[in-house]
């Protein structure tokens, strides 16, 4: 179990929020794979399909919105730029080049703004707020720039404030009035701009004004161009080409820029391209393969060659899972445990046997009640059927409604089961009211002769590292021998281990529930926090999510049932309820466990006869 908030640069980043982000990213990016990570500035990076957000709207009074309109910005943004016109802009030559790429950002910043709200209005509160941010970030510099020699800097902080407040006519800068007049004539062509090219064309007309009057460069940065990636970027395109054009002969098929788009990740250190070291909320390969960094002398080929590459994971039933554990686990090692019986493990499994067995009367009693009403309900003044004995309708019913039918439903409820437990060492204090829970479930499916499943899971915490993580579950009950009169014993087993992979225990177990054959297939999970695991952290929670995700999409009913010996505090609450879309159930007092669990089986065994 780990903290609500991780430690992100002495800053503390809210897994929340970031889910929030990476769900609005793969809905405008139309991609399930993109990932959301802070850095000092924002831009999207189609190689790691990472799009990243600036850190510098953390605490601020509208920061959800403001880092809302990163997303929209770099992420719809990238899709209307003209890569090969910005390559065009970077060639041409100044003397000051670091005030020339900002202002071509700041231009493109304008004209992706504008565009982005007209084909998605209901962003311009989104960036309305980001102006606004934007207008205060930019009045407090300016007051400090006047006073100091600084004049580049205060230069660009002129034309922004300009920008920013629409408006241009009034600019005045510190030199002459004919270079302010061809200024403010460029600057308000910002507004009209439809293409990369025409953001590019503004910025070379500036720098042919100005560039020779500026005696020096700016110092600070206000905007950034990933020049680095874009350099990559075009490289790989390149090598896509050749490679196309060598197999246009065999195959005829031209493909598209997509290639880039659905392209796995380059394993080259995304760090270099930022001017920040700082990386949370990153899915970079080269951290979690324990690779060397990319150099600007590798090619694109070699650095996908670097991919690394885990060995078969396999589920409970002995299938390959590995292309389904997701990004986060692909160095995770898989390992399947049976339960050694006792005498020792009979006798405690008895002892709960014993516990739970008049909730087991009561709500098998309950189930097999409604199966009988349901199967023996009757429909009369029917039109066609059965002839009815009384027959006295025939004189009463003008449209002789005399027949009737018996509703021939199933006796059997068509739906199966898997029990998820999370083994980790924080549940220590809650495993043994757990199993009470866990036993309650078996012993009333096994009674109603409904097939399920139990399994436990941990990772390895001491001998996992950047090279591999050993998961470890226990197959407690089997699928197969879920019905057998001795099967169960194995859940007086479980204890309190190590660490919690909830994103991949959740695929696993998914993966194989959903092969079952029952119509109604539920899976529920039994943990006591979020997720904490080696390397994992914020994006844990993102992966957890979107596997939970992945098997609603599936028809896998998930749901999560939380435990707590102490009163559950709103934030963890809230992180719980958006990694499983309020499909959870929140146990204060694991005491009160098999209460809880009782009402919530027979409504969803009640569920499955609809």
């Amino acid at each position: 179990m780990a903290d609500k908030f991780i430690l992100f640069n002495d800053e503390k980043i809210d897994p929340t929020q970031l889910m929030m982000l990476t769900d609005l990213a793969q809905l405008i990016m139309e991609d399930n794979e993109v990932k959301v990570g802070y850095q000092k500035f924002g831009y999207f990076d189609p190689l790691e399909k990472e799009l990243n957000v600036s850190f510098k709207w953390r605490h601020r009074g509208s920061e959800l919105y403001a880092l809302k309109s990163d997303c929209l910005l770099y992420g719809l943004g990238y899709s209307m730029q003209d890569q090969d016109a910005i390559h065009d802009m970077l060639e041409t030559e100044v003397r000051h080049r670091k005030f020339f790429m900002q202002l071509f950002v700041m231009l493109e910043e304008q004209r992706l703004t504008r565009l982005i709200v007209r084909v998605r209005p209901a962003a311009r509160k989104f960036f309305k707020t980001r102006r606004t941010l934007k207008r205060q970030d930019n009045a407090s510099q300016l007051t400090v720039y006047r006073t100091k020699k600084m004049p580049t800097d205060l230069l660009f902080l002129q034309l922004e404030e300009a920008l920013l407040t629409d408006n241009v006519l009034d600019l005045e800068t510190s030199y002459s009035g004919i270079v302010d007049a061809r200024l403010r004539e460029l600057l308000s062509r910002a507004f009209d701009t439809l293409t990369t090219a025409d953001s590019a064309d503004i910025a070379i007309g500036m720098m042919y004004v100005i560039d020779d009057l500026l005696t020096r460069d700016m110092l600070n940065d206000y905007y950034y161009l990933p020049v680095k990636l874009l350099e990559d970027i075009k490289r790989f395109k390149e090598i896509k080409a050749v490679e196309l054009d060598e197999s246009a002969g065999e195959s005829g098929h031209v493909e598209t820029e997509e290639v880039l788009a659905n392209s796995q990740s380059s394993d080259s250190e995304s760090g270099s391209y930022m001017q920040t070291e700082i990386a949370e909320g990153r899915n970079s390969r080269i951290e979690a393969a324990g690779g060397r960094a990319g150099s600007d002398s590798d090619e694109v080929t070699e650095i996908m060659a670097g991919r690394g590459k885990s060995t078969a994971q396999k589920d409970g039933d002995g299938v390959d899972i590995s292309e389904e554990v997701g990004e986060e686990n692909s160095n995770v090692i898989i390992e399947w445990r049976t339960p050694v019986i006792t005498p020792d493990t009979q006798v405690n499994y008895s002892l709960l046997q014993k516990e739970v067995l008049p909730e087991v009367r009561k709500l098998t009693s309950i189930i097999q009640k409604t199966i009988a009403h349901r199967s023996e309900n009757t429909r009369t003044r029917l039109a066609k059927g059965l002839l009815d004995k009384k027959l006295t309708n025939w004189f009463l019913d003008e449209q002789k409604r005399l027949f009737y039918k018996k509703d021939q439903q199933s006796k059997e409820l068509d739906a199966t089961f898997t029990l998820l437990v999370d083994a980790s060492y924080s549940m220590e204090d809650k495993i043994e009211e757990t199993k009470k829970g866990i036993v309650l479930f078996h012993e009333t499916l096994k009674k109603l002769l409904i097939r399920h499943e139990v399994m436990a899971f941990n990772e390895d915490t001491f001998s996992s590292d950047q090279h591999a993580q050993r998961n470890i579950f226990d197959y407690l009950v089997n699928y197969q021998e879920s019905l057998s009169p001795a099967g169960g014993t194995g859940i007086a087993s479980i204890k309190a281990q190590d660490d919690n992979r909830d994103g991949l225990a959740i695929r696993v177990a998914g993966e194989m529930i959903r092969r079952r054959s029952e119509q109604q297939k539920f899976l529920i999970v039994f943990s006591d926090g979020e997720p904490s695991a080696f390397s994992y952290e914020s994006n844990g929670i993102i992966d957890t999510h979107e596997a939970v995700m992945n098997l609603r999409r599936q028809g896998v009913f998930v749901i999560n049932i939380f435990l707590s010996q102490s009163p559950i505090d709103p934030q963890t609450e809230a992180t719980i309820k958006n990694i499983y879309n309020d499909y959870c159930v929140f146990v204060e007092g694991v005491e009160k466990l098999p209460f809880i669990i009782s009402p919530l089986l027979k409504k969803l065994l009640l569920q499955s006869l609809r």
